[in-house]
């Protein structure tokens, strides 16, 4: 079966490159949706919207990959971590709301610090989220994501240093439509899914609302009281309003996640008992537990979690946005206004013991307000052309709570002790806090424009003015707990000893304003209809950071991350478009990368986070597909990865090598870019295909592989992840008129163990690991009305 979509009637939406090549109406019915994502189309093109304007995938000169929402629900990939298993020289860590990161090339995060932004930037129907907690929550009623890869910001909301993730979801219908989806799965998780839209005024006002619900009983058990952790305990609403008028059109969302869970246990899996050279490290998690309370933990992960103090984390987000496009003779204008707001809760048992000593963690806030205007020229001219500005303010708090409990003075405090009796009085509720905050305006003005020199020589290029102003601040501050005056006094200089160990009391304020260009130049060569030459040079930054954990002596602003990139590439179809195959060279030099460093001619201020010097990033993608027959597809990538620190002379030493007199640092340079694999890539097989008029057979196999990387230090053997692959499967059944569907599903089928963050020792704790997800497996149905 072959589908024909008229240019008039094609989405501003990618479908899946790993389905085959399709177009999706942009008011097409759920039962259109279900079939042109599920049969063979050689004859149109993936649309794709990066470049804000409507573009087959196959004649966009960038690095770029399209994947549908049909594909990511069918596939059971919820959450961005998951969408790995089908983007090229992409990760996602999502260790928890806060320490979340988007990962293009080996390169994004945020430097485990709220003050600084991803090299990653995350797009959500037009609306740039600047912190990295914004990921964490599930996407529910996705029409596509797209990945671009090298700086972005002549185009893409805010400058970013190495990528972007675009998600799109579905808008509301003019035709009467509505879906319920319900599974179940190991770990007692059930998931819930429903949309209902419909039109208020016919042809005028129409409404969409979704909602979800994710529960499962978590697969680690507390020895401590049988509690569960890494649950699933999270929900979404969201409610859309889009206005269509003779040459203007408003869409309005309104939306609020929720997720309440023990996501944030970490096993310990080993401790530096011993330094390197053989001398004994006393102050260690496990000898300190063992001489203090006769307690000898265990290593035997998953099955060693036995903890007193855990509690769930919280994260709660609410968001508006609303866009309108007004159409002003042949030209199009464009305005995006949102707001935007995360409050991030955790309660940790930060010494991972069953003892009472120290929760600690950051209490998040953000507010974000951006508003963007974008003109646009008319297609089919000899120059296309945009134009805009962007504004963005940032309101934010990150506020590190240490709350010292009942062991606290045993713990931290050495020489005499007090009276036993009298031991608790010291630290027993005392909360510690270095609050930090941040306000930052953001503005730009930003323009992009196509020269069509010829029917096949074309030049893009793009440039970007960026002012912004930070305002920051950190106070270190301690109250609570039992007041030490009169007989108690005596106490008083032991508490003060420990929070002065902890950062003592301060209060620290900068500001700055900087101005800073992004620009690039794109020429691009058709061989012929089937075959795209290209080719760009592009400069982009990531913004300075605010240092929200500086104390007296550390910087609180950092400078920016500047990003130039060359790349080349060549996109190709063969055999009346059932065949695809694109490649694409890089070479990415980032200065002034921001991260972890140690002043060697001020070692007592530890590790704090700065501008350590250079990366590299060079290497190859490749991607392709093969519609094998009607519904039935072969598709993967690739990439060939070169990532290195050119430039890190004072990166901190791993715990284990810094014995007495050894030196805290230690040169990174010349050393691979910790979590970027050398190799990574996927394979899929995809099918969708009738076996009779009313029913269809779909089915999908999912092969993902990387190579081994190092996650905590270059230097340090606690850090290895070797290499390993993921196979994902599922078979099912729907009619043929998409009106119900039925999917057998699994993840990590053959339960491979492995881990995709590293935590190093410290003074409360033996390194941990975060883990990845274990197998997963489950039964789907979806009915249409």
């Amino acid at each position: 079966m072959r589908f024909k979509i008229s240019a008039a009637r094609t989405s501003a939406v990618a479908i899946a490159a790993g389905l085959g090549v399709f177009a999706l109406p942009q008011q097409a019915s759920a039962e259109e949706a279900t079939e042109l994502a599920a049969a063979e189309d050689n004859g149109s093109d993936i649309i794709v919207t990066a470049r804000k304007r409507a573009e087959s995938l196959q004649d966009v000169p960038v690095a770029i990959t399209a994947i549908s929402g049909e594909t990511l629900n069918r596939q059971q990939i919820n959450r961005v971590a998951d969408f790995a298993a089908k983007l090229p020289n992409f990760g996602a860590v999502q260790q928890n709301t806060r320490v979340s990161g988007l990962y293009v090339r080996g390169l994004g995060g945020n430097a485990n610090n709220d003050g600084a932004e991803s090299g990653v930037g995350l797009i959500v129907d037009n609306v740039f989220f600047t912190h990295v907690g914004f990921s964490w929550l599930d996407f529910v009623d996705v029409e596509s994501i797209e990945l671009v890869r090298g700086p972005q910001g002549t185009l893409l909301g805010k400058n970013t240093t190495v990528g972007a993730l675009i998600v799109t979801t579905k808008k509301p219908s003019f035709t009467p439509e509505a879906s319920f989806e319900a599974g179940y799965a190991n770990f007692g998780r059930y998931q819930l899914r429903a949309n209902v839209s419909a039109p208020i005024i016919a042809d005028t006002l129409a409404f969409r609302i979704t909602g979800y619900r994710d529960k499962s009983d978590g697969w680690i058990t507390n020895q401590y009281d049988g509690q569960k952790f890494l649950d699933v305990n999270r929900w979404a609403v969201r409610g859309q309003l889009l206005l269509e008028l003779p040459n203007f059109t408003n869409r309005l969302i309104v939306e609020r996640y929720d997720s309440n869970e023990y996501n944030n246990f970490y096993p310990a899996f080993a401790d530096v008992t011993n330094f390197v050279n053989g001398s004994v490290r006393a102050a260690s998690w496990e000898r300190k537990l063992g001489s203090l309370f006769g307690f000898t933990p265990s290593y035997d992960v998953p099955d060693n979690a036995n903890v007193n103090t855990q509690e769930r984390i919280s994260s709660k987000v609410w968001g508006v946005s609303n866009q309108f496009d007004v159409q002003l003779g042949d030209h199009t204008v464009t305005s995006v206004s949102a707001w935007r707001q995360l409050r991030f809760r955790p309660r940790n048992d930060s010494d991972n013991s069953p003892f009472s000593i120290l929760s600690a963690g950051f209490d998040v806030d953000v507010d974000q307000y951006s508003q963007e205007l974008r003109l646009a020229s008319p297609t089919g001219q000899t120059v296309d052309y945009q134009v805009g500005a962007f504004y963005l303010y940032e309101d934010l708090v990150s506020n590190n709570r240490n709350i010292f409990q009942s062991d606290s003075t045993k713990w931290f405090l050495t020489g005499a002790l007090p009276p036993a009796f009298l031991l608790p009085l010291v630290l027993d509720g005392v909360e510690y806090q270095q609050r930090g905050t941040a306000k930052i305006e953001s503005s730009a003005i930003f323009g992009q424009a196509t020269w069509h020199v010829t029917d096949k020589f074309d030049v893009t290029g793009g440039l970007r003015l960026t002012r912004e102003g930070k305002s920051v601040s950190n106070t270190g501050q301690a109250f609570g707990g039992t007041p030490l005056t009169g007989a108690l006094a005596a106490l008083a200089p032991a508490r003060a000893a420990i929070i002065n160990a902890f950062g003592g009391i301060f209060r620290l304020t900068d500001s700055q304003t900087l101005t800073g260009w992004s620009w690039l130049i794109n020429p691009s060569y058709k061989l012929s209809d089937d075959v795209l030459l290209y080719a760009s040079v592009s400069h982009g930054e990531k913004s300075g950071a605010a240092n929200l954990s500086a104390t007296p002596g550390k910087p609180l602003l950092i400078d920016p991350e500047k990003s130039t990139s060359y790349e080349a590439g060549v996109k190709s179809r063969f055999a009346d478009g059932t065949v695809t195959l694109n490649a694409n060279l890089y070479w990415n030099d980032i200065s002034g990368f921001q991260a972890t460093q140690v002043d060697p001619n001020r070692l007592a201020l530890g590790n704090y986070l700065g501008n350590v010097g250079k990366v590299r990033l060079r290497g190859v993608e490749l991607e392709g597909s093969f519609a094998i027959a009607a519904g039935v597809t072969l598709s993967g990538n690739g990439a060939f990865n070169d990532a290195r620190y050119v430039s890190y002379a004072n990166g901190p030493a791993p715990v284990e090598f810094q014995y007495p007199g050894a030196p805290t640092y230690a040169d990174w340079s010349g050393k691979r870019v910790l979590g970027a694999p050398k190799w990574s890539g996927q394979l899929s097989f995809d099918v969708d295909t009738p076996i009779s008029h009313a029913l269809n057979i779909t089915g999908f196999a999912n092969q993902t592989w990387r190579s081994a990387v190092n996650l905590s230090n270059p230097f340090s053997d606690y850090g290895k992840q070797e290499a390993y692959g993921l196979t994902n499967a599922g078979i099912g059944v729907r009619a043929g008129d998409g009106r119900w569907s039925l999917n057998l599903w699994g993840r990590n089928l053959f339960d491979k163990r492995y881990i995709v963050g590293v935590g190093a020792a410290n003074a409360v704790s033996s390194y941990i690991w975060v883990l990845g997800d274990p197998r997963t497996y489950g039964v789907t149905g979806k009915v249409r009305f």
